[in-house]
């Protein structure tokens, strides 16, 4: 964080404890549930710790950009959470997402539940966490440190545009990003994903198109992919072993245009559904892969 957004939480920070302690009002909430790995991203963001999430080991296998204390409360799965244990952390606020809607009157009862997490049914995911992650800041009184955020998540993808920009036409190929399940078939994210809009972000372009009714994303087999012939493929690891043997086998697959050099480049996951910190380490990351395989085909 630089001096100035420091500055800026800093005094932000003062405002809003001299108003509360002018008004009486009651502080906000602090003994904070999350059921979502998506939002206890965002929660982690502007620095609050949660009491208790869901699938704790899930989370810290798959979020590996954030840092979740060992001191947080395994509550179980997202959407049959250990009731019990969440009424003894008497947490003051729940966090939840709009998939958790059935739970939604069981959890009221034990505390005030909020939903977030709605980016993820957006046709622009990213902008969309920007906007919840300020929403948060707003609930939680932590607006300073949202701001600071987003502001160095726009400098660091800022950053990364400019890369890109530099290393033109080596990085202008349009992307096709996706994921493979196993030797038959890859979800492909499309435009509308949180991938396709740090593509657009980027100053890159998405292969992958589809109908005008496309999903962000959509499990197709492999040879789709095919389609997309002048496309550089992203393809997101750890690749399941099935998979390594098709590309290494499949005439298929070597007839396509990614199994020439350089044409495809590995990419560690990122979370698909995370929010601005996914985001981020995505463009980031993405840049330094294009820049560097342009570099080396130079």
């Amino acid at each position: 964080m630089n001096r100035r957004s420091m500055l800026r939480l800093v005094t932000g920070a003062c405002v809003v404890a001299a108003g509360r302690a002018r008004a009486g009002t009651r502080a906000p909430p602090r003994r904070i549930v999350s059921l979502d790995w998506g939002l206890a991203e965002m929660l982690l963001s502007i620095g609050v710790v949660p009491v208790g999430l869901a699938n704790t080991t899930g989370f810290r296998s798959n979020f590996t950009t954030s840092v979740l204390p060992m001191s947080v409360v395994d509550l179980g799965l997202k959407f049959q959470p250990n009731m019990e244990l969440l009424l003894a952390l008497k947490p003051d606020l729940i966090l939840v997402t709009p998939a958790h809607a059935a739970l939604r009157a069981s959890l009221e009862r034990i505390a005030p539940t909020r939903t977030l997490g709605r980016y993820r049914y957006s046709a622009a995911p990213y902008t969309v966490a920007r906007e919840e992650t300020l929403q948060l800041g707003r609930w939680l009184e932590r607006e300073p440190v949202a701001v600071a955020v987003l502001d160095d998540a726009q400098q660091t993808i800022g950053r990364a545009r400019a890369r890109l920009a530099a290393c033109l036409p080596g990085c202008d190929r349009p992307l096709l990003v996706a994921q493979f399940l196993d030797e038959t078939h890859a979800r492909v994210f499309g435009p509308h994903s949180m991938y396709g809009e740090m593509l657009t972000t980027l100053g890159l372009r998405s292969a992958w198109r589809g109908p005008a009714n496309a999903p962000a994303v959509a499990t197709v087999g492999y040879e789709a992919l095919g389609s997309a012939h002048d496309a550089t493929l992203i393809c997101l690891t750890p690749l399941p072993a099935a998979v390594e043997s098709m590309m290494k086998t499949s005439p298929l697959w070597r007839a396509m245009g990614f199994a020439s050099p350089g044409r495809t480049i590995a990419l560690p996951l990122v979370p698909p559904d995370g929010g601005v910190v996914s985001a981020t380490h995505f463009a980031g990351s993405l840049a330094d892969a294009l820049v560097k395989t342009a570099r080396e085909r130079a």
